[in-house]
């Protein structure tokens, strides 16, 4: 499996709490955008990263239920390690985890605003639903997806990794055809970028040119302002 990253500071912040990890032999990715005073979002990030791998590695088969687990562990993991540091009190993380599971399958879990799609012929298709306080109005009709965009409140989340000792994780099993391309970003590139203008970007992506289009992306998003740091990651 081929699986391409690129993890950018952005043009404003003065640090990157992204974080991303992969296994290409297990078939798996794991994108994290950290929050927290000092380096705690960095810790956050990182630490939910090394804990969500540590178990999907351990696991006898992966399947949706494992990487719930996962999660969950992650979770816990990062929740204890905050309440044992007065310097990382508070700190979280965001997380989308995807998991190849054989006969054409995939698991897809998030928690928080990180985002994962799907490429194809047919588009770009969104496969996560933000756990953010805009979301929520927009589903209760409360605003629009226009207006959502702009939201003084767009970036607050209403769930996140290691916030609380126990996390509610959105998980799915997807089935995937042999020329999809999935996209796994933080906000900091679907803040900048609408759907339509991501949609146009990846429009055309091949498996043997990930790398030209994940450059493409965080290009893109730091041109549009670079607000916040930029992560993308792309598999195959």
């Amino acid at each position: 499996m081929k699986i391409i990253g690129r993890s950018d500071r952005g043009r404003v912040r003065q640090n990157n709490e992204d974080a991303w990890t992969h296994d290409s032999t297990l078939g798996v990715a794991v994108l994290a955008d950290g929050m927290g005073g000092l380096n705690a979002g960095e810790v956050a990030s990182e630490q939910a990263l090394v804990a969500i791998m540590d178990h999907l590695r351990a696991a006898d088969k992966l399947d949706s239920h494992c990487v719930e687990a996962a999660i969950t562990t992650a979770n816990r993991h990062v929740f204890d390690l905050s309440q044992g540091d007065a310097k990382l009190n508070n700190m979280g993380t965001t997380v989308v985890v995807w998991a190849a599971l054989g006969d054409g399958r995939f698991a897809l879990g998030h928690v928080g605003d990180s985002r994962a799609y799907r490429i194809n012929r047919a588009g770009l298709e969104p496969l996560t639903r933000d756990h953010s306080v805009v979301q929520t109005m927009v589903e209760q009709g409360v605003i629009t997806e226009a207006a959502a965009r702009s939201a003084p409140n767009r970036n607050v989340i209403t769930r996140a990794v290691g916030l609380a000792a126990d996390v509610k994780v959105e998980v799915v099993e997807l089935g995937r055809a042999s020329d999809d391309v999935f996209l796994l970003c933080s906000d900091g590139l679907s803040d900048m970028l609408d759907l339509e203008a991501l949609a146009e970007l990846c429009r055309g992506a091949t498996k043997d040119r990930l790398a030209e289009l994940a450059e493409r992306l965080v290009r893109a998003a730091n041109d549009a302002g670079g607000i916040d740091n930029i992560t993308v990651v792309l598999l195959s």
